[in-house]
Order: C-alpha cells, then sequence, then structure tokens
C-alpha cells in the first residue's frame, strides 16, 4: 500500500513547504488541479525537483487530447497524471500506450490515473 498526499494549494512555494513536511511520511505527491492551473506545470517539475525519490502525481483532469497533455506533463516530471474516463476521446492509440492504472475512485471511476509508455 502506497500512502498519497493531496496537495490542493495555489503557490508553488505553499506545496514546496507542504511537501518538506510530509515527504518523510509518504510515497505520492499529488499536485492538485488548482495548483497546477495557478502555477501551472512548472509546479510539477519543482515537487519532483525537491523529491526525485517520491512518485509525482499531476491531477490534470484531461478530458481530451490525453496523450498530448500526459506527455506534457511527463516532460515536466510527472511520474502519473489523470484522464477522465466519461471523455471518452483517448484516441486507441493513446489507450495502447497504457501500460498500468490506478484507479482513483470505486471500481469504475470518473478519474482514473495513468502511467503511459514513453515516446520514443
Amino acid at each position: 500500500m502506497k500512502l498519497q498526499v493531496a496537495m490542493d494549494l495555489l503557490t508553488v512555494e505553499d506545496a514546496l513547504e507542504l511537501a518538506a513536511k510530509v515527504a518523510e511520511y509518504v510515497d505520492i505527491i499529488e499536485l492538485g488541479t488548482p495548483l497546477i492551473k495557478a502555477a501551472g506545470l512548472s509546479a510539477v517539475t519543482a515537487i519532483k525537483n525537491a523529491h526525485p525519490d517520491k512518485i509525482v502525481f499531476a491531477d490534470m483532469k484531461t478530458m481530451d487530447a490525453g496523450e498530448l497533455e500526459a506527455d506534457i506533463a511527463f516532460k515536466a516530471g510527472a511520474d502519473l497524471v489523470t484522464v477522465l474516463g466519461a471523455g471518452g476521446s483517448l484516441s486507441s492509440a493513446s489507450r495502447a500506450r497504457v501500460t498500468g492504472s490506478l484507479p482513483t475512485k470505486g471500481r469504475r471511476p470518473a478519474s482514473s490515473s495513468y502511467r503511459t509508455a514513453p515516446r520514443a
């Protein structure tokens, strides 16, 4: 079992401060959608640089362009991203690239976390 902390903050500074306080106790550091919208993917890079041994989870709630947005987040340092399963707009190529998953809620989640294979 892995322990995850969700950081629904608005600044990179606050996220770094909270991550420093909890890093020794958690396995996954989730950067919430409000933080990513307010600070951009530089928040992902900052947390990954500060805590390279942690799984960094970008909760982007992507509805379409799943592969494109996931690749952008992975390049910023994310290990996991969320996509909204209700969107149905992920291409078959994107689905074929999924190598593992961690559903976030229930048996058929509206939002799931995926790690995709890196682009060649």
